[in-house]
């Protein structure tokens, strides 16, 4: 683990949250959960609280005061000790103390310990002895919920300040969140002149500030430093979500966005997800795609894999930096997959999985226009620059069966790849070394191994290597998963002029009516004569056709999810960069499509967020209905909706042949809660499934947040809230 400290007598600043523990399914967290507190019984006995209170329901405003209290005093003069709190809030107020402890009177405003909770479901503590002497401040954004089924709910956090480890960690519903290490250690006891002890807000100058409104249904403070797990297991009793993938899973990633999920014809559920090892950044970065499935309808979940992944940089746990300079730091040299998309063909029940494929050192921001083919006999083929040749030139490809071409001779050469785009020369494997890559301070170091893997195309060390653009992987599964087939590289039909062409993450559709059912359509965006596009394939797919939708210019924004009306039509639903959803409709199986119109029932930043869209089986409310996932909010990816939107006949034709009433709405959480990318299934008892990102992915607040993609079940009655 890397710890970054800040040494001076002002002040320090937690800059990353840790949390390594969670679980597959819900089931097994509790299984974790009881052995831990077994294990704690051993030792409780040693463990007494000095202040303890239950049941205390408190006023916004008022704070409930604990300076009389049994114990108040020892708790004024802890050196060390453990506080947790089992809590209910019922204020949107933007900072809330828990606990606190200060010198209330007048000048001292700036001497007091307070454990808070924010709005956005942020845990810190701050402990100060005005800022000229000493002040600590420990936090981590998006640890806690608000709400959960359309009830307020308990949370439980801790904190202990260990001296003898010169060290500070927060907790939060059964995980470690944040920690400090703190050379010049400081406690309650440091505070001077300290004459109060308060639960519901911090007393300054004779005021209650930072002011909690709600139940703090369990208060206790410890001399002893208790243990990790028993603070993961005490705090653990509050869970509300699961996490398919999480930090320290056999993918060996602390980070995780860009979630997919999707219930197949025979009941196995299946999601995968980004695996990003260099934080929550984008490529460039080193990201690979996890998979994982459910065959128990999505209640339980089994390990997950990596059916496309790069080893050009090592897969390790490390934790980023969260401090404002090495936040920002991302890794420049290695390959990456990115932005998964599902899809099952039920004719054949194959499963496909696409990701956006990026050569070493490229994202979409820094990406060459090109499309990374050249046009040979009539027939496109992969092209590659020689390490030996002038920069820029491309006088080879990949030819059939993976042969490598010199395209001035048109004749063979000796070297050659294979399904997975891995070099050889006369048949035998080329390999590279591996990078690791380190903090040093806040300076990211990327250095080579004494590691051998197979050279690949995509890898910055490679002999022959890719043009340094955007590709559309693609891998497919008969058999959900276990096994996957070798690489396909789809996007041949990339237009010269764009500078990059990617997916619009999530699921891709098949159309079930109509003229063209059967087809499997998946949604793209580009920056290059259109914006918005998609592949089609009806061959299973061993052919796509590539489509623009609008000639918007714009780029990294269009991205899109698509759902079908009862004739076959589609309506496809997008993030748009004009502080709107737009919706477009197709008429003929997604070849054209109509132009724009706002969606204007979904507020939404200026810079949008990704979306989710599905068909539902079954009527609502006698109605044909679709499920849309999005965020809220104009000021930030927050508020999370499920809309449940309801589908009738206009008594027109072609493209305006279908409305939808936006009948029910469903808050994920409370409002000022992160809410981000998403994507909803139908799981086989018709219950819906949700998979999303539970923070502010925009925020570079909320930036290298562990355990925030988090897995959800509701049934549709429980979705159908009036607005």
């Amino acid at each position: 683990m890397n710890k970054y400290k800040k040494i001076v007598s002002i002040a320090a600043t937690a800059v990353m949250c840790v949390a390594p523990m969670s679980v597959y399914a819900q089931e097994a967290q509790t299984d974790v959960i009881e052995a831990v507190a077994e294990k704690k019984q051993d030792t409780e006995s040693s463990s007494v609280p000095v202040l303890q209170k239950e049941g205390i329901e408190i006023s916004e405003g008022t704070g409930y005061d604990l300076s009389k209290e049994p114990g108040a005093a020892t708790v004024k003069a802890l050196e060390q000790g453990t506080i947790v709190i089992s809590y209910k809030t019922t204020s949107e107020n933007a900072i809330q103390s828990l606990l606190s402890v200060g010198n209330g009177t007048k000048g001292n405003q700036d001497r007091h310990f307070h454990l808070y909770i924010t709005n956005a479901g942020g845990v810190g503590m701050e402990l100060r002895n005005t800022d000229g002497e000493f002040k600590y401040t420990l936090d981590c954004p998006a640890a806690v919920r608000g709400s959960y089924k359309g009830e307020r709910v308990s949370n439980t956090v801790a904190l202990k300040a260990d001296k003898e480890n010169k060290q500070y960690k927060l907790f939060a519903n059964g995980e470690l969140i944040a920690t400090l290490d703190q050379e010049a250690f400081k406690f309650i006891s440091d505070i001077t002149g300290v004459d109060n002890v308060m639960l519901g807000g911090t007393m300054r100058q004779g005021t209650v500030a930072y002011p909690f409104g709600g139940s703090i249904e369990r208060m206790q403070v410890y001399r002893d430093v208790l243990s990790d797990d028993e603070l993961i297991a005490v705090t653990g009793k509050t869970i509300y979500a699961e996490n398919i993938f999480y930090a320290g899973d056999a993918t060996k990633s602390n980070y995780f966005r860009i979630p997919s999920l999707l219930a197949l014809d025979s009941g196995t559920v299946i999601a995968a997800a980004d695996a990003r090892y260099g934080g929550t950044h984008d490529a460039k970065s080193k990201i690979n795609t996890a998979f994982a499935k459910s065959t128990d309808g999505g209640k339980t979940w089994g390990q997950p894999t990596l059916p496309l992944k790069f080893d050009d940089y090592v897969a390790k746990n490390i934790d980023w930096p969260r401090d404002s300079v090495g936040k920002n730091v991302q890794i420049q040299g290695s390959a990456s997959y990115i932005d998964p998309v599902l899809l099952e063909d039920k004719e054949t029940h194959r499963v496909f999985l696409f990701a956006d494929m990026m050569p070493a050192g490229i994202g979409s921001s820094n990406a060459s226009v090109g499309s990374g083919f050249k046009e040979v006999d009539g027939k496109k083929y992969l092209k590659l620059h020689w390490k030996d040749d002038a920069a820029g030139t491309y006088d080879y490809s990949v030819r059939e069966n993976g042969t490598i071409y010199n395209d001035t001779t048109n004749s063979a050469t000796e070297y050659s790849v294979d399904g997975e785009y891995n070099l050889y020369k006369n048949g035998n494997a080329m390999l590279c070394k591996q990078y690791d890559y380190n903090f040093e301070g806040t300076k990211l170091l990327e250095t080579q191994t004494d590691t051998d893997v197979n050279m690949n195309v995509f890898y910055k060390d490679a002999d022959f290597k890719v043009f340094p653009t955007t590709y559309l992987a693609m891998k497919y599964s008969d058999d959900e998963g276990e096994t996957w087939s070798d690489l396909q590289i789809v996007s041949t039909f990339k237009p010269e002029e764009s500078k990059f062409l990617v997916l619009g993450p999530g699921v891709g559709k098949q159309i079930a009516n109509g003229e063209h059912a059967g087809r499997l359509i998946v949604p793209l965006y580009s920056k290059s004569s259109a914006e918005l596009g998609f592949m089609y394939s009806d061959d299973h797919p061993n052919n796509w056709t590539y489509v623009e939708a609008d000639q918007n210019t714009g780029g990294a924004t269009a991205e899109a999810q698509i759902v079908e009306m009862p004739d076959g039509s589609l309506k496809t639903y997008l993030r748009t960069g004009s502080g709107y959803i737009a919706q477009v409709m197709s008429t003929d199986g997604g070849e054209t499509w109509s132009e724009r119109v706002p969606l204007t029932e979904i507020a939404t930043t200026g810079y949008g967020t990704q979306l989710s869209v599905i068909n539902y089986s079954q009527p609502v409310d006698g109605k044909p209905a679709i499920l849309l996932s999005a965020p809220n909010a104009t000021n930030g990816r927050k508020n999370g909706k499920i809309w449940i939107g309801l589908i009738s006949e206009t008594g027109n034709s072609g493209k305006d042949k279908y409305s939808v009433d936006w009948k029910y709405c469903y808050s994920v959480d409370t409002p000022q809660m992160g809410y981000s990318y998403s994507c909803l299934t139908e799981l086989p008892d018709g219950e819906i499934g949700l998979l999303y990102e539970k923070y502010d992915s925009w925020s570079r607040n909320e930036l290298h947040l562990k355990n925030i993609l988090k897995y959800e079940r509701f049934n549709i009655d429980e979705l159908k809230v009036q607005p």
